[in-house]
């Protein structure tokens, strides 16, 4: 028996999945609360793109977005929307035309939106006027596929999903991101020392710090596996499991360090030596396999400080400006008359 839709249920429908892309869920900032009880906050992993996605559509950084990863999805509009996309510069049009990241696009009923791959970074974040309209869990919208909560269904976007969002067309001033995802040779990560750090000795402490570290190909949302020198600990790399948190950096008996992301486990029994600055945690989750990172060691105080600038930077609004490239906005009055005149 097929399921017949009510006339006001299809009005709220939004978006119509066509291609999946390859890893592509719903995400806000994070699960909290719950960690005790063995849920992992999930959420997105660069925040600072999901908070700069939504702030460009007028959105507090509390709605749900799209977070897609490598490569994005396709989409037919079923009612007109605004969106906005950060992170990740990732090809990008609608009809054919090409739009660039971290701007505004009005869409139309009937649109085709095209993401495809990355050009540069790894996840890219799509957020529409007024959210996604999704019931949360545990009061949130992330998705956590491993135990099948939260977003869409609990588990990655499939081709034929539909979306709703709260909102739809929306008379927004017209921004832009200042600034691309940057790339480096060798990114410098900042890291503070953690309790466990005595396990190790000063040599493979400055090991650690002086070392040069590839992201391997055997990186997800759960763990960015790193290649590079050893880390020995002369007391064992087991300990009791103990929380962990997103940025702490395991080393396993093989000595190849692992840092810990939004969709770990809640506790841990290999030694953590450190943990990554939050301010950098965008910085990881925009690592390809094969790039490089550094680790600097710096206090808990310039660590905390650094992270509440990035705060009040977002809620100010700081990274956002008046576009520049007014061809590549696309009002949906305008297009809708652009349609009926036969352009």
């Amino acid at each position: 028996m097929k399921l017949k839709l009510s006339t006001t249920e299809v009005k709220q429908m939004t978006i119509k999945i066509t291609e999946p892309g390859l890893f592509t869920t719903v995400q806000d900032l994070g699960r909290r609360g719950y960690e005790s009880y063995g849920f992992s906050p999930a959420g997105a992993m660069d925040y600072r793109s999901y908070c700069l996605a939504n702030a460009l559509v007028g959105n507090d950084f509390t709605k749900a977005t799209i977070e897609m990863t490598f490569q994005g999805i396709q989409f037919t509009v079923l009612k007109k929307t605004t969106i906005a996309t950060a992170g990740a510069s990732m090809n990008l049009t609608v009809n054919n035309q090409p739009y660039r990241i971290g701007t505004i696009i009005d869409l139309d009923k009937g649109d085709q939106v095209v993401f495809g791959s990355v050009e540069s970074g790894v996840r890219t974040y799509v957020a529409f006027t007024g959210g996604l309209d999704l019931p949360s869990e545990l009061g949130s919208y992330a998705t956590h596929t491993r135990s099948g909560i939260g977003g869409y269904k609990g588990r990655v976007l499939q081709s034929g999903d539909i979306l709703k969002t709260i909102g739809g067309h929306a008379d927004i001033p017209l921004l832009e991101v200042d600034e691309a995802i940057e790339t480096h040779e060798v990114e410098e990560i900042r890291v503070i020392l953690g309790q466990e750090s005595e396990r190790f000795n000063t040599e493979y402490q400055n090991l650690f710090k002086s070392s040069e570290y590839t992201v391997s190909k055997d990186t997800d949302r759960m763990g960015a596996r790193l290649e590079g020198p050893a880390i020995k600990s002369d007391n064992g790399h087991d300990i009791l499991s103990a929380p962990t948190q997103f940025g702490s950096i395991q080393i396993p008996k093989n000595g190849q360090p692992i840092i810990l992301l939004a969709d770990r486990q809640t506790a841990g029994g290999y030694t953590k030596i450190a943990t990554v600055a939050k301010v950098d945690l965008p910085k990881i989750a925009q690592k390809q396999p094969g790039d490089k990172i550094r680790f600097k060691e710096i206090s808990v105080e310039s660590a905390s400080a650094l992270y509440k600038e990035s705060l009040e930077q977002l809620q100010n609004k700081v990274d956002l400006v008046p576009s520049k490239d007014f061809e590549a906005v696309r009002r949906a009055d305008a297009n809708s008359v652009s349609k009926l005149i036969g352009g």
